[in-house]
């Protein structure tokens, strides 16, 4: 969020901007580095700021430094940076609203300078030509504004609401109700005047002098020319520049020194507004056997990364063969790049970085994520565009549409949440976005806009030359709530039907198949009667199980594809479109929040989950990923008792490390396997969820090395 700083000052009302420019010695000409920069602020202020009206807000340029340029070069100077100026911006799509006719050019030491006059009246004009000029303003708030501003101009930054209700009490001429300071607390945030976070862990303070976020930025974020040359502060910072991860202790170090002393009574409060803001991002960790969060140690600092990704995954992996992409376009030439680092903390908070040949895929403007055994995740900055991928570990031919779709709804509803955190809020009608959508070629290089690519049925890409046509795009964009294909649906392409199908995916087959069905189809793929008959005498209750075990076998004996179901399928007379379905995962719709679907599952709610399971408990280990050698143990060492079975196998699934078992995932394996979420609803509703306390934290800690401590006695035993 811009602010006043040495480059200029922000209005978010967008009554005024400035962007000041200081000659470099004898060059002449607008340096390279000064380009960036001008053309950083003015793509920060345009991408932040809503255009509720045409042309605002309104970004005036000044020059300054104009003491250090000899009299009789002033105008010579005058006119090239102005010059430089025009040229930059002649064809950039906001030069409506920048104003550079002014030319002026201030020596800002001097009070007396003529043209201080003319910027202040520029200033003034700029203001009165606002369209809100004149606007009716609420004057009852004018006595608590005063007094706040008389604590910002005596040095105070920040006060608790409760400093804040007392002032507005003790007020001689208006007190304003509970409802119309909160009121006037969002409003104040909206300009900009004030930062007010209504979150229940940010909401017990209010920072009434802005430029305190400066001071906390410039804390930990800052080049190297301004670290200390050494001790604990400075390992600090070459280790958030190497890896981008820093440790709260280390954060209160920093505000330990004496710049920064006046950040340290405030310390927590600060912390958790860095994380509110994903200037910070939780690496989350957890206790896989009491499924409780453990405390957080490490953090993430993407805007702190100077390392490029140097690894051979954009090369090797992230190829035209196994992945697809899209790119979220953004207007000017730069995004700004705290908007990019905000979504790449986003995304740490969702899924785990990814390793790479014992590399963490988190280097500066890029992030590599895992999202699953099979799919991966990219995101990274390229000039005015994000780009993300979603790569397989083998081909881009089985990539699950429904996953692909997931991932760019989650995306696009976080960039927004990100584009429109740094707007105002005054207006409550809704803006147009800052970004569009762009589908990439099949080489992932030429690019074509969402609009136009779903309303032409073909399209050419212009560097390759290749035919695309409009079902290319359906991957991006399935209905989750449909249960049936689309009419236009090709079914599974080459690379899917020469593929061996998987635990879950002959599963999920099975269960949409009656049991007539799928013994005709076990039959025509080489099984036999009695190898069907002997399935159903060893599970005569589960037919469930006869029915998956049978196409099991079948791929195991004869090395079975899926073009193998297919071709029989098509012999049965039956649509191929069944094969399709096994691709896909149902939509999930529950009453769990987002912060405990992100949790692990606790002892208490898998016992009881474990009670209402009955016979699904099979399927729903498949779902789960536990191999199928393990569910036939847990059958064979538990019998008939169901309750028993069901209990091993969710407790067994909770110690898998391959991907995270939070409660999320434990929702849309239920949902999978037609159980639904209502059962576990209502169990989380009656337990709860266990929340981690300090004191848990130390015996959990004891309890663990007594745990290790037996282990070793054990192997020592052995």
């Amino acid at each position: 969020m811009p602010r006043e700083r040495e480059t200029g000052v922000v209005s978010r009302t967008g009554l005024r901007l400035r962007l000041r420019m200081a000659p470099r010695n004898n060059n002449h000409h607008l340096g390279m580095r000064d380009r960036l920069f001008l053309q950083h602020w003015v793509n920060c202020i345009l991408t932040y700021c809503k255009a509720v009206y045409t042309g605002i807000p309104k970004i005036l340029f000044v020059a300054t430094h104009k003491d250090r340029v000899p009299k009789e070069d002033i105008e010579t100077r005058r006119t090239e940076l102005y010059s430089g100026v025009e040229e930059l911006f002649k064809d950039h799509e906001g030069r409506a609203h920048l104003v550079i006719n002014n030319k002026i050019f201030v020596n800002a030491t001097d009070n007396t300078d003529p043209e201080i006059n003319v910027l202040k009246k520029a200033i003034t004009d700029l203001t009165f030509q606002h369209p809100c000029w004149g606007e009716s303003m609420p004057n009852a708030s004018v006595p608590l504004e005063l007094e706040i501003a008389n604590l910002v101009a005596n040095g105070n930054q920040i006060l608790s609401l409760l400093e804040v209700e007392e002032l507005n009490a003790i007020s001689k001429v208006s007190v304003l109700s509970k409802e119309e300071l909160s009121d006037f607390l969002h409003f104040q945030h909206s300009l900009g005047k004030m930062i007010y976070f209504d979150t229940p862990q940010l909401r017990g303070y209010v920072i009434i002098s802005p430029l305190l976020l400066v001071e906390v930025m410039r804390s930990f974020v800052t080049d190297i020319a301004f670290w200390p040359k050494k001790g604990l502060i400075r390992n600090t910072f070459e280790r958030m520049s190497e890896s981008g991860i820093v440790q709260r202790k280390d954060l209160y170090l920093i505000w330990e020194q004496k710049h920064f002393k006046k950040l340290s009574p405030y310390k927590e409060f600060i912390f958790d507004m860095l994380i509110h803001l994903d200037i910070l991002s939780e690496q989350r960790r957890y206790d896989t056997y009491t499924g409780s969060r453990l405390p957080v140690e490490n953090f993430f600092v993407p805007c702190m990364l100077i390392q490029r990704n140097d690894t051979r995954f954009m090369t090797h992996e992230c190829t035209p063969e196994k992945a697809i992409s899209l790119a979220f376009v953004f207007k000017g030439t730069i995004i700004p790049p705290a908007l990019p680092n905000r979504l790449i903390s986003a995304c740490l908070s969702m899924w785990a970085v990814k390793t790479f040949e014992e590399k963490q895929l988190l280097f500066s403007g890029f992030v590599g994520l895992s999202f699953d055994t099979a799919h991966d995740i990219v995101v990274c900055v390229e000039g005015n565009k994000i780009l993300l991928y979603i790569v397989h570990e083998t081909s881009n031919g089985l990539i699950v549409p429904d996953i692909a779709t997931g991932i760019k709804e989650c995306m696009f509803t976080t960039l927004e949440r990100i584009s429109d955190f740094y707007k105002s809020t005054v207006s409550s009608s809704r803006q147009k976005l800052p970004f569009h959508i762009e589908y990439a070629c099949s080489r992932l290089e030429c690019h074509v806009t969402e609009e136009a690519a779903l309303t032409t049925d073909e399209w050419i890409c212009e560097e390759h030359k290749i035919v695309h046509t409009k079902d290319k795009w359906n991957i991006w964009n399935q209905d989750q709530t449909k249960e049936q294909c689309e009419v236009n649906c090709p079914g599974l392409q080459e690379g899917a039907l020469n593929q061996v199908p998987s635990d879950i995916e002959l599963q999920r087959f099975a269960s949409g198949c009656d049991d007539i069905t799928i013994k005709e189809l076990a039959i025509r793929l080489g099984m036999s009667f009695q190898e069907w008959d002997e399935l159903e005498r060893n599970n005569p209750d589960y037919i469930q199980i006869v029915k998956y075990r049978i196409l099991v076998n079948w791929r195991e004996k004869w090395s079975g594809k899926f073009s193998n179901i297919a071709q029989a399928l098509t012999e049965m007379k039956i649509t191929t479109h069944k094969l399709c379905q096994v691709k896909r995962i149902r939509k999930v719709q529950c009453d769990i929040s987002e912060e405990n679907l992100d949790l692990i599952p606790t002892d208490e709610i898998l016992d009881e989950l474990a009670q209402v399971l009955g016979v699904l408990s099979f399927q729903l280990g498949i779902e789960l990923g536990l191999p199928i050698t393990s569910l036939d143990a847990i059958q064979y060492n538990n019998g008939r008792n169901l309750v028993a079975q069901c209990k091993e196998i969710l407790f067994q699934w909770r110690i898998d490390e391959k991907v995270r078992p939070t409660i999320r995932v434990l929702v849309q394996a239920l949902v999978n396997v037609g159980r639904g979420t209502r059962c576990l609803e209502e169990i989380i509703k009656t337990v709860g969820v266990k929340t981690y306390t300090q004191h848990e934290e130390v015996e959990e800690q004891k309890q663990g090395k007594v745990t290790t401590l037996f282990k070793k006695l054990f192997q020592k035993k052995n």
